[in-house]
């Protein structure tokens, strides 16, 4: 019984240290490696690099970004929810980009100098460019410098920062292994025109390769547009996957206000629900934030305020009851399906109420439409006539 309780936990805190952890040893030893072609266990830093940082990065996202919602920009999202990153409907063509240079970097990565046409070594650094400035655009969209909704986003930008240093890192020790396989060459007195003809050209030349790599990712990146294009993308995809987003630095688009919803209150979260369903009629304001307000919060509003300026004994005994178990139970609706799901749960209890309402008010009507307008309590206050004698 000992073992199966601390098994759990073990595995958990491994996991924490790790995800902690790996970021910046993989982080350090990647600079390292910039620095140091021939570090040892470069390959294994570069493979622990993709495979951890992907994974601590989605369980990064999952846990500490719940705010960060997939809905397009002009989705009504509530309280601190923030939109989509990258617009859903073209960010494939990033992926796509990042794959190509994936494959550049293992085809570069695992071939020697020595036996490697120039021009292998050249479109594979070329595949290798967008993915690196996708990169750079990423971590320039998410750093945490726009107003408003405040998102840690810094995480998420180890990992593409890494990639970087990784192709950096790449393209400088397969220059350096070019130069020392020509320089031995031409030491071991190897005459053959042919050979010190292919070395001496323009591509021959090492040094050449990043600018040569730079023009050539302008068509490369073309076609992958090109194709993208006759699969059904958008032309603009490359920009708009970027600038048709809400809330991000490259962001264009101005979403609609978050609406405010108590999270503690069973009405109030169902008030959040689809608006075929739940029937949102105005915006109503509670504790200084807007919120969406429906018929059934406003009877269940109203009915809380007799009970309270009626019974309020009893108000405070129901109070009670229900912050010891509503609480919890309303914290965990987080979809507008739950919502949905609470509003017709709460059907009944909303009969019971306007049943209350009709039975004790002189204008129910008139109590129901005040609820949450600004200072509605002193304006009920104030009112007379309000109880049925």
């Amino acid at each position: 019984m000992f073992m199966k309780n601390i098994l759990p936990m073990i595995i958990g805190v491994t996991l924490l240290i790790v995800s902690l952890t790996s970021p910046v040893v993989l982080s350090i030893a990647n600079i390292i490696g910039l620095f140091y072609p021939k570090m040892k266990l470069k390959r294994l830093s570069w493979t622990l690099t993709v495979i951890l940082g992907l994974l601590v990065s989605y369980i990064y996202a999952g846990v500490a970004l719940e705010n960060v919602k997939d809905q397009p920009w002009n989705e009504q999202l509530i309280n601190e929810q923030v939109h989509q990153i990258l617009n859903s409907e073209t960010r494939g063509i990033y992926i796509v980009i990042m794959l190509i240079g994936l494959v550049g970097f293992v085809i570069l990565a695992t071939r020697r100098m020595d036996n490697t046409p120039p021009l292998i070594s050249v479109l594979s650094i070329a595949s290798m460019y967008p993915a690196a400035v996708t990169c750079i655009i990423w971590c320039i969209h998410i750093i945490p410098l726009r107003g408003g909704h405040f998102v840690n986003t810094v995480p998420l930008m180890i990992l593409p920062l890494n990639l970087i240093i990784m192709m950096c890192s790449l393209i400088r020790e397969k220059i350096k292994e070019w130069n020392d396989a020509h320089d031995s060459m031409l030491a071991s007195g190897d005459k053959d025109e042919k050979k010190l003809a292919w070395h001496e050209g323009i591509l021959g030349k090492a040094q050449n390769w990043p600018l040569i790599a730079l023009i050539a990712a302008v068509p490369l990146l073309g076609v992958v547009l090109g194709i993208s294009i006759l699969l059904g993308q958008r032309p603009d995809a490359l920009i708009a996957t970027w600038t048709e987003t809400a809330d991000w630095n490259l962001s264009q688009m101005t979403p609609p206000p978050n609406v405010q919803v108590d999270e503690h209150y069973l009405c109030t979260v169902a008030a959040g629900g689809h608006k075929n369903v739940v029937k949102p009629l105005r915006m109503g304001e509670r504790h200084g934030h807007r919120v969406a307000v429906n018929r059934q919060l406003e009877i269940a509003n109203a009915f809380e305020l007799v009970l309270e300026w009626k019974t309020p004994r009893l108000h405070r005994v129901v109070r009670s009851f229900y912050d010891k178990y509503g609480f919890p139970i309303a914290r965990c609706i987080r979809t507008k399906t739950a919502c949905d799901i609470v509003y017709f749960i709460m059907k009944p209890l909303e009969w019971f109420f306007v049943t209350v309402l009709y039975l004790t008010l002189v204008h129910p009507e008139n109590v129901i439409a005040v609820q949450y307008l600004p200072d509605y309590r002193k304006i009920l206050e104030k009112s007379e006539n309000i109880y049925c004698r």
